[in-house]
Parts: structure tokens; C-alpha cells; sequence
């Protein structure tokens, strides 16, 4: 199996997005997917803790390696590809290496700020290298990203209570519970379903308010990345929608966007496009001309 074909059986709306980057982009992109695919399945398919915690550290020894040497090993080969090409950071994926211990761990979050350090480190980081594939280094359009990845990320956990919960991992702010007076073994009961909404509801307020900061961002990528971006974050958003439309549902089956709907949000993201069309258009007219030098160099 390749990178493409891991990111389309992984994640068809990461995969649908990234069709719209450039060939370049597209391919550094299905290389991250698919080292962060890896470290996932090391994490998330295994139930021994020994196993999980060796696996935890050997990904760690591994990635920290990336700097030096190319491995054999075929995801962490992609991934050295992508560290060595844009120089990225690997704080980045030390950090969402950092999120997955919180996993195995089984970390509960007293407050909002702590889950979103949470969201930090295993989406917000990745909008962190994606910005290094699309060649961006500014400091503040680094934080829109990190905001666009929290906000999919909330997303994810507001769908993905009762999954989650299941699996005995809860990541409601333990301070919300206290305010229903929700004890956390009684979580899904039927009697603590109204407020169970209510804490749902109050994430994806949260994703809608960091989906904008976020997508604010979107004037520091090229148009073709903005545009993929925008398709991700949209298809994304979508679910919150289809969340809110039947929140009881949402406790009982996994909330989907249907293909006929990511379908339509292609065509309205383009429209969507417009205006910061006009505004790079409107930047390269007031450009100041190039010096003589500059234009025989």
C-alpha cells in the first residue's frame, strides 16, 4: 500500500481535500498522513500496556531520529522526507507523539484550556507541519493553523463521546461535569442525557469559534492551498452541522457527511473563494514595481 492509497482508506475528507493541493504538496501531505496513521495504529490497536508503552517509546526514539539518518522503515522513511524537505521542526511530532501518551495514559482534562492543550498536540500540530509543507513560517499564520486543527479535533470529540467513552476515554472538561453534576461512570445514562447534549453543544460552539480564527488564516496560503484548506475545514465543520441537526442521534450512531454533501461544499467553497481572489488580485496591482536590478538578475 502506498501513501496514497493509505490517506483515501484512512480519511476521505483529508484525502478529498488534498487532491486540490499542488503535486508536491499532495504528495509531502499523504507521506505526513501516513506517518501519523502509523503512530496512531501502534497506539490505538494495541490493549496491552507494555506493549503500548514500548511502542510509545520506540516511536519516539524514531522520530527523533529522522534529523540524522533515513530509515528503512516505510512510514518513517515518508515522514524523513518531509522533515528534511521543509526542515521541519520535530517538536511538531514529538508534541503528537506527547498526545498520544495522554491517550494511553487514559488523561482526563479538568478545564477547557487542558483539553485544548490536548487538541494541541494530536491535530494542532499536524495544521502546524502542513504549514511548513505549504511554505509558511509566519508566527501568526501559525496560529490560525493550530486553531483550524483544535477546532477539527473538537469536532471529532463531540462526535465521538460515546465511542470514546467506551474505549474509557473521556475527554469532557472534568469541571463541565462537575457542573451538571454528571458523575463520570454515569455518563451515558439516560437520566444525564439532556446535559450530556448540553456539554456537546457547548464543544462544537467552541470548534465553530476556533473554525473562524482559523480559516482567517487562509490569506497567507497560495489560492490553490487556501482552497484545500477550506474544503477540509468545511467538510469538517459539516459534521458539527449534522451533529446539531439531530443531537440525540449523535449519541447513538456516528455522525457522517454524505457524499452528495461533500459534493456541494466544493462547489460553495469556491464561492467562498471569491473574495480573497479579489484581494491578492487587488495586492499584486498595488505592487511596487521591481527595481532594475531585481529584473535583470
Amino acid at each position: 500500500m502506498n501513501h496514497k492509497e493509505i490517506i483515501f482508506k484512512g480519511s476521505r475528507s483529508f484525502s478529498l481535500a488534498s487532491l486540490f493541493f499542488s503535486r508536491n504538496e499532495k504528495i509531502c501531505s499523504w507521506k505526513l498522513y501516513s506517518w501519523c496513521r502509523y503512530c496512531d495504529d501502534l497506539i490505538d490497536e494495541v490493549n496491552d500496556e507494555f506493549v503500548l508503552n514500548q511502542n510509545l517509546q520506540n516511536l519516539r526514539s524514531e522520530t527523533s531520529s529522522l534529523i540524522h539518518h533515513r530509515p528503512d522503515n516505510f512510514f518513517m522513511a515518508g515522514m524523513y522526507d518531509v522533515v528534511q524537505e521543509f526542515s521541519l521542526p520535530l517538536k511538531y511530532p514529538m508534541d503528537l507523539l506527547r498526545g498520544m501518551e495522554m491517550d494511553v495514559s487514559g488523561q482526563r482534562f479538568q478545564t477547557l484550556q487542558d483539553l485544548e492543550e490536548y487538541c494541541y498536540c494530536v491535530a494542532g500540530t499536524v495544521g502546524l507541519m502542513m504549514c511548513h509543507i505549504l511554505g509558511i513560517r509566519d508566527e501568526v499564520a501559525l496560529k490560525h493553523a493550530v486553531s483550524l486543527g483544535n477546532a477539527m479535533q473538537l469536532t471529532n470529540i463531540s462526535r465521538d463521546i460515546v465511542e470514546d467513552y467506551r474505549k474509557e476515554r473521556l475527554y469532557l472538561p472534568l469541571s463541565w461535569l462537575s457542573e451538571k453534576d454528571i458523575e463520570e461512570n454515569e455518563l451515558l445514562s439516560q437520566s444525564n442525557q439532556d446535559n450530556l447534549l448540553e456539554l456537546q453543544g457547548r464543544l462544537l460552539l467552541r470548534a465553530d469559534q476556533l473554525y473562524l480564527h482559523g480559516l482567517d488564516g487562509l490569506r497567507y496560503l497560495s489560492l490553490r492551498s487556501a482552497w484545500a484548506v477550506l474544503i477540509a475545514a468545511m467538510v469538517y465543520s459539516e459534521i458539527g452541522k449534522v451533529i446539531r441537526h439531530n443531537p440525540a442521534k449523535s449519541l447513538k450512531e456516528r455522525s457522517v457527511v454524505s457524499t452528495k454533501k461533500k459534493i456541494a461544499i466544493i462547489f460553495k467553497s469556491f464561492f467562498l473563494m471569491v473574495p480573497l481572489i479579489f484581494r491578492q488580485m487587488k495586492l499584486k496591482k498595488v505592487a511596487p514595481p521591481q527595481s532594475i536590478w531585481s529584473m535583470n538578475s
